[in-house]
């Protein structure tokens, strides 16, 4: 990637609040259903939240339930109000229990990340998420990225902020008084305002006080784009994590229109509560959701179909933010969900999830996302600039004049899912496997 940026008009925001990531094992599902809704719906957010919509309560929430857990991104406050007292409670029930096995238990980051809106147009999705988060990860951040219907967001831990405001600097950032947010210099919403940092404050530090960190990664950052490809899938293949594929769980991507009303928000809340609660009713039913894997021999693992009754989720990614609400759903969900919401129907639509089980890791998965989104936007390319079009290379994987795979990606606590065209799966599965490949080889 070069120093120039392709964000030409990208306008790039720091919301105010400080936010937690939360993962809940889907065993443990069924006990955290109830303080979920109370954080998504409920009543007692705000003294004045009874007149505000549902869907306008929050600067930035994100509650995805993939087939690795279920994970809440929401800030600090809902979740030492909702959440942690709860969770330490669950967490000591499991450790006083006997199992020869270590029970999986809820986890809450003793980080808090602030979250930061991007929007811009011209960039295929892969290139805008290489180039947002590639600058980061070489800058030493661990981020978690989520793309919405309408826009992305990066969360970055709060105390690196200094250092992320730094590395916009350096790729031709600077702070718009008019805009209130980080724009490009070729940006037409700049117009010529003056360049400054924006000013800190108590709700967008997360404390009174809080110092921002400048200390060095103990790690030397990747120095390019292809060498965090390398790290990237040398930390996969040290932690024994092979992309996860399940062909047949087809998504949809939704959202609210900017005219979202009373009753059309009314109806979406209580279809999505009985989502939730049916995927509880399924969890405690039937146990975690089905992980079986199959080997296919070429280091790419694929979950065996899981046909959910009913309208349980397997997979859903709800994000609330200052833009209308956005989701990422089951196809056989839209006659329950998509009723009041915008959506692409169309057969060339259709999204399929390879999933990454990011467990192993920690919270601090440096270059994960730019690792992967890099290695899927360089299409047949191998990681060294060598074409790939040897024998090895199935009928259906890429081709010389094939374009690079066009990706999504969600940031879960401990998942990472690489949203595709149906179209082009099998694409983005050998160029995975490919960076899988350049990996061994190199040892």
């Amino acid at each position: 990637m070069t120093d120039s940026m392709n964000l030409i008009t990208a306008q790039i925001t720091f919301l105010d609040t400080c936010v937690v990531l939360v993962h809940i094992p889907n065993d443990c599902y069924p006990f955290f259903v109830q303080p979920i809704l109370r954080i998504l719906f409920g009543e007692s957010y705000g003294s004045d939240s009874h007149s505000t919509a549902w869907t306008d309560r929050h600067d930035f929430l994100n509650l995805s339930i993939t087939p690795i857990g279920c994970s809440l991104i929401c800030s600090t406050a809902l979740a030492d109000k909702h959440l942690r007292s709860l969770a330490n409670q669950f967490n000591n029930l499991l450790t006083n229990t006997k199992s020869k096995t270590k029970p999986a238990t809820i986890e809450i980051s003793h980080d808090e990340y602030t979250a930061i809106q991007v929007e811009g147009q011209g960039l295929d999705a892969g290139q805008r998420v290489l180039d947002l988060t590639g600058p980061l990860a070489m800058a030493g951040i661990s981020i978690f990225f989520v793309t919405s219907y309408f826009c992305d967001y990066i969360l970055v831990p709060t105390k690196s902020r200094h250092i992320v405001t730094t590395t916009l600097q350096q790729r031709g950032f600077v702070f718009s008084k008019e805009a209130d947010a980080y724009v490009s210099q070729l940006s037409p919403t700049l117009q010529h305002s003056p360049v400054h940092e924006r000013p800190q404050t108590a709700s967008s530090s997360g404390s009174e006080g809080r110092s921002w960190s400048q200390s060095v990664p103990t790690t030397p950052p990747a120095k390019d784009i292809p060498e965090l490809q390398i790290r990237t899938f040398t930390k996969l293949m040290k932690n024994g994590i092979e992309p996860i594929v399940k062909p047949k769980l087809r998504l949809v991507s939704c959202a609210a229109g900017r005219d979202f009303c009373a009753k059309d928000r009314d109806k979406l809340k209580n279809d999505l509560m009985q989502v939730l609660l049916a995927t509880n009713a399924h969890s405690a039913t039937n146990g975690a959701r089905p992980e079986s894997r199959q080997d296919t021999g070429l280091g790419i693992q694929h979950l065996d179909p899981d046909d959910a009754q009913d309208f349980s989720a397997i997979f859903l990614s709800v994000t609330l933010s200052e833009e209308p609400i956005s989701i990422f759903m089951e196809e056989r969900l839209l006659p329950r969900l998509a009723s009041t919401l915008l959506c692409s129907k169309g057969a060339e639509d259709i999204l399929v999830p390879i999933i990454l089980d990011l467990r192993s890791l920690g919270w601090t998965a440096t270059g994960i996302v730019g690792g992967v989104a890099g290695r899927l936007s360089q299409g047949p390319v191998s990681i060294t600039g060598r074409l790939e079009l040897e024998g090895s290379v199935s009928p259906q994987g890429i081709g010389r004049d094939e374009e690079p795979v066009e990706i999504s990606f969600l940031s879960s606590a401990k998942a990472g899912s690489v949203i595709v065209r149906a179209d082009q799966l099998n694409q983005a599965v050998r160029a995975l496997q490919m960076g899988m490949e350049e990996v061994q080889g190199r040892k």
